[in-house]
């Protein structure tokens, strides 16, 4: 007869690489269907570095979401896009905005690391105007702004006490369920109308359970914007999704 505690065990791992299978099975079907995408426009496209607007960064100030920019900008170009590469966007956007200076003050609303000095990364809003004129000298046809709307991660628990019968079978029995549910937004703004042409939002969600031991992948957000293993999946899914409609809507 096996031990209690070696089927307890048994149970666990079972569970917890159950609520795994679960993630890589959405996120398979996810990618299967990416491989059908491939974009049909010539002109090329600046990706915009995909912004956090989901209130959930530390003092809830907007940031970049690194994980959603790599993802997306992969995946376009993956494709068949044409894309610029930012550290050439960013090179020709300091060179308008420096001949804009000349009969101007500095602009406030600078946005780097460099505190106002002469080279700085030039990624929020503030500079869509500019960004299309850099587009128009880059030759660009297309510029994609992603935002991040959404982003949470919930963990419920239900603990079932079982009496048994004359002390056999007496226990408790705990299951637990992760839900991670991400909101993505895209904008596509054409370089010639200068003005936004398509604009949509993406859901991306994950459900993951578990039973006694098994366990979830920490959550490592500390208040920093940070993701967990299912909050990132579900990104991938809201992610994949919008690039999907941006290859639709290009031409």
């Amino acid at each position: 007869m096996l031990h209690s505690k070696s089927v307890l065990y048994a149970v666990c791992v079972v569970a917890t690489c159950t609520a795994v299978f679960t993630a890589f099975q959405q996120e398979v079907r996810a990618e299967d269907r990416l491989k059908n995408v491939s974009f049909s426009t010539t002109g090329a496209i600046i990706l915009m570095p995909c912004r956090d607007k989901s209130g959930n960064q530390l003092m809830g100030m907007t940031t970049e979401n690194e994980f959603c920019t790599e993802t997306f900008n992969q995946l376009v170009r993956d494709g068949g896009a044409k894309t610029v590469s930012w550290f050439k966007v960013n090179s020709e956007l300091q060179k308008i905005l420096d001949s804009g200076k000349k009969n101007n003050s500095a602009n406030p609303f600078l946005s780097g690391t460099n505190m106002g000095a002469s080279r700085g990364d030039y990624t929020n809003d503030s500079y869509i105007p500019e960004l299309i004129k850099t587009g128009k000298a880059l030759g660009v046809k297309y510029v994609v702004r992603p935002v991040v709307l959404n982003k949470e991660s919930v963990q419920s628990s239900n603990t079932k006490v079982s009496m048994g019968f004359m002390g056999f079978g007496a226990g408790a029995k705990t299951s637990s369920e992760k839900r991670a549910n991400v909101t993505v937004k895209v904008d596509i703004i054409g370089v010639k109308e200068q003005d936004i042409i398509g604009s949509k939002s993406f859901a991306g969600s994950v459900s993951e359970k578990k039973s006694d031991g098994g366990g979830y992948e920490l959550d490592r957000s500390g208040g920093t914007g940070g993701m967990d293993g299912p909050t990132r999946t579900a990104m991938m899914e809201a992610i994949y999704k919008a690039v999907e409609y941006v290859s639709e809507r290009m031409n």
